[in-house]
């Protein structure tokens, strides 16, 4: 609904509101009874303070049509932010309405005067109206917002202005319309939320656990009528000693007393049992959904976010979320129950001290809302910061030798305690704000209690109710009010796990911006691929093009090598072929076709990947072999581990193959991971292999068997190799150099030497820094650089130092 039809309907129910309410006043008659009232005014006996509340209700509901119609920008969301100061001024009407309802009461029946009563009647029901059409006019602000972006959107560059003209005038407009729509957008996800549907979905994954929950409300059901009824018997039995005075009368209501609470006990025990058990299924359920939507997403959301903040959503917040909604779920609805059931037996004991009882309840559940909210708010606040120094704990214990290394643990501690302070002031608050709710809920009921005690106590002097009567509502008052505070007490409690869970459903609910949902998955494959016209940034700096119309082809059967230096997009290509990241021009192509259009199971069955810096899972050495894979004999994890020079090393260990290699693989040497990291990717026999830096860690004897062992599978193989050593580069069927995001050059190393460009540029660099410093840096290793040199040299050093330089790049 617009602005102006919202307008059009306040100002219709106004004008209804004034003509019903006059009407009702006048009993049909003439307008002369204005004047009357007004002359001989007495609140017993004149309704003319009932008409006056009507020009109030008209007055506020008018001003805010104005408001919002003269700026309807700024007037819905000051309309929005008086919604509590007319929620409290509404709630006193209807208490001034109750209170005189109960005052004509005393001076006779109130059927005699059918015309009042419907006033009053209508008066409590246009108060609740004017706080639902004062929300309305408040919603109108997300209208205005979105209308607003759209116009916002409407000014962008037309067709005719595509050009990208680089100037400093336009980047900020550019920025602040970016600012503005991600405002916008945030204004509206926020007011899509809301705690009712959060915690409705929450309680929407607990359907397939529908029979145990049925149990569950069944003897809560049966708990909550056992304790209705305790009250009317005490009252009974009260009534058996003071007024019939027999053993007889007051022995019966006993042991119906006790039978109701023995039966309430017992359903109460198989109630929270049940309830227990199904949140604590919501649970694993919970967690099982959350980690398998992680494993589903983009490679670019993990950069995007840190790991402490997702284990937090993983552990903490789904924690927290189960505890608290099955702790308060089940708490609010057995004292909703009873609370329901108490009030059914005090509106038929006494209507008139079930009035009075029903007019502090309003502003209890307006304390209870406002310190809800604050209370939601805050915990949202406490758990983002307990998020961040969980960030700044797994990133330092997960780093611990580089903190120890440059002795900074104080530093670290230090800024962990920084975290725990911002978190402790947020507690503080919580703390305040609790104080301050009990401290006005108390008081409410105090003030409740003695208006009903002393109102009783009229009543049954007046002989319109006994004594046990009052002792029994006064007993079911106080059972209810332990309701009311359970019920805030768990709306507090259940903000609090909804506020938890609405980060768990972010999670749960993003979808991954590039899905690894390709459908093709050839019998056979090639293994030909293909860059063509490639250009790509990496998500998390959009502005920044790393590659820039690559293109260069690996044929099956030959080793082609990347070489460039730091920067230049050599690892960024690798990314690409693994289908981590979508290009924004250009196509990768194995076999002809879109890498991002094969089966994820098929493309990295076929496509291998041993990086630089290898990871190992906490699991034995045969599990990280043969991880991905299901019922790999142990022969064929032997064979691979031989063809990557591993085997003998893992012969050699205490439990073999059976050895654990710890956290990232911290039991083994960075050599000995590199080649468990190799045998893991050839017991795929891939079609396309990818090493980047895979054999940087390993000392030349063990790169030399390696290499072997690789030169034997390549005929059936594209193999890709980013590589620090010569004897890589150097005998490479192809060599691609990238600078800048571009392909700089490309052929076989004579042919690279001879042109005299990059790439024999940073073999001469290399070559240099070799003659003038190796010697004394690594005497090993220039010896095994000048048992195979001198040929090198002979051919103008043929720059294959090179590979120590810029094959690692």
């Amino acid at each position: 609904m617009g602005i102006k039809a919202g307008v059009s309907c306040t100002v219709l129910y106004v004008l209804l509101d004034i003509v019903l309410t006059t009407v009702l006043y006048t009993h049909g008659s003439h307008l002369s009874i204005f004047k009357e009232d007004a002359l001989h005014f007495n609140i017993l006996q004149s309704s003319l303070d009932l008409w006056g509340i009507v020009l109030l209700r008209a007055s506020l509901l008018l001003g805010a049509s104005i408001g919002v119609s003269w700026n309807r920008e700024d007037g819905p969301p000051r309309v929005a932010k008086l919604t509590t100061l007319i929620l409290l001024i509404c709630l006193s009407i209807i208490t001034y309405t109750l209170a005189k309802l109960l005052m004509l009461s005393e001076l006779g029946p109130l059927s005699q005067q059918p015309w009042l009563l419907s006033l009053m009647c209508w008066t409590c029901v246009s108060s609740l109206s004017v706080m639902l059409l004062w929300r309305l006019l408040g919603k109108e602000s997300a209208s205005v917002s979105s209308q607003s972006g759209s116009r916002s959107g409407e000014r962008g560059p037309s067709g005719d202005t595509e050009k990208l003209v680089e100037t400093a005038g336009e980047e900020e407009r550019e920025v602040g319309c970016e600012r503005k729509n991600k405002k916008e957008e945030a204004t509206r996800e926020k007011e899509k939320t809301s705690s009712g549907a959060t915690l409705g979905r929450l309680l929407n994954y607990c359907r397939k656990d529908g029979g145990l929950l049925s149990v569950a409300v069944l003897f809560l059901i049966i708990s909550a009528v056992c304790e209705a009824f305790i009250p009317l018997y005490y009252g009974k039995a009260i009534d058996g000693i003071v007024v019939h005075q027999s053993m007889e009368y007051f022995a019966k209501p006993v042991i119906t007393l006790s039978v109701l609470a023995l039966a309430s006990s017992i359903a109460m025990g198989v109630r929270g049992g049940v309830f227990t058990l199904t949140f604590a299924r919501l649970n694993v359920r919970l967690r099982n959904h959350l980690f398998r939507n992680l494993m589903k997403q983009e490679i670019a959301f993990f950069d995007e976010n840190h790991t402490g903040d997702i284990i937090s959503r993983l552990s903490a917040d789904t924690t927290q979320v189960s505890d608290l909604i099955s702790q308060n779920v089940n708490v609010f609805l057995r004292s909703t129950i009873k609370g329901a059931g108490f009030f059914i037996f005090m509106f038929g004991m006494c209507w008139k001290l079930t009035l009075v009882t029903i007019m502090g309840f309003p502003f209890i559940a307006l304390v209870s809302k406002l310190y809800g909210e604050y209370y939601k708010k805050l915990t949202k606040e406490v758990q983002t910061t307990l998020a961040e120094a969980n960030k700044v704990a797994e990133e330092t214990i997960s780093a611990m030798r580089t903190v120890r290394s440059f002795a900074n643990e104080c530093g670290e501690a230090d800024s962990y305690y920084a975290k725990l302070l911002v978190m402790f002031q947020l507690n503080k608050k919580q703390a305040l704000a609790y104080a301050c709710y009990m401290w006005s809920s108390c008081i409410s009921e105090l003030a409740l209690e003695v208006a009903i005690l002393y109102y009783g106590g009229y009543l049954v002097v007046t002989g319109q109710m006994s004594s046990g009567a009052l002792i029994s509502f006064f007993i079911y008052m106080l059972e209810l009010g332990e309701c009311l505070e359970s019920i805030a007490s768990v709306y507090t409690g259940l903000m609090q796990g909804v506020g938890a869970a609405e980060k768990v459903f972010e999670y749960l609910d993003r979808k991954p911006k590039h899905p690894a949902d390709g459908t093709e998955a050839p019998d056979a494959c090639n293994g030909l691929v293909e860059f063509k016209d490639v250009t790509f940034a990496y998500p998390t700096r959009p502005e920044t093009d790393i590659l820039k119309g690559v293109s260069f082809t690996l044929r099956p059967g030959e080793v082609t090598a990347l070489v460039g230096p730091s920067g230049s997009g050599k690892s960024s290509c690798v990314t690409l072929l693994e289908n981590f990241y979508l290009p924004q021009q250009g196509q990768v192509l194995l076999d002809g076709k879109p890498v991002h259009t094969f089966q994820h199971d098929y493309l990295h069955s076929k496509v291998s990947l041993v990086g630089q810096e290898p990871v190992l899972f906490a699991r034995t050495i045969e599990e990280n072999i043969s991880y991905g894979l299901t019922d790999v004999p142990v022969e064929t994890v032997q064979h691979a581990a031989t063809k990557a020079n591993a085997h003998d090393f893992i012969t050699s260990l205490p439990k073999g193959y059976e050895t654990s290699v710890g956290e990232k693989g911290t039991q083994l040497s960075g050599g000995q991971k590199q080649r468990v990291a190799i045998a893991r990717a050839l017991i795929r026999n891939p079609r396309v292999l990818i090493l980047d830096e895979a054999t940087s860690a390993l000392d030349a004897e063990s790169e030399h068997i390696v290499q072997q062992a690789l030169n034997t599978i390549i005929r059936e193989h594209t193999v890709l190799v980013i590589a620090h050593r010569l004897s890589t580069v150097e005998k490479a069927d192809n060599i691609i150099v990238i600078d800048r995001g571009q392909v700089a050059e490309q052929g076989s190393h004579s042919q690279l030497m001879a042109s005299g460009g990059l790439y024999y540029k940073l073999v001469q660099r290399q070559v240099l820094g070799i003659e003038t410093g190796a010697e004394l840096l690594n005497p090993s290793e220039n010896l095994h650089w000048k048992s195979d040199g001198g040929r090198r040299r002979s051919r103008q050093s043929s720059g294959s130092s090179e590979s120590e330089c810029s094959a690692r790049y």
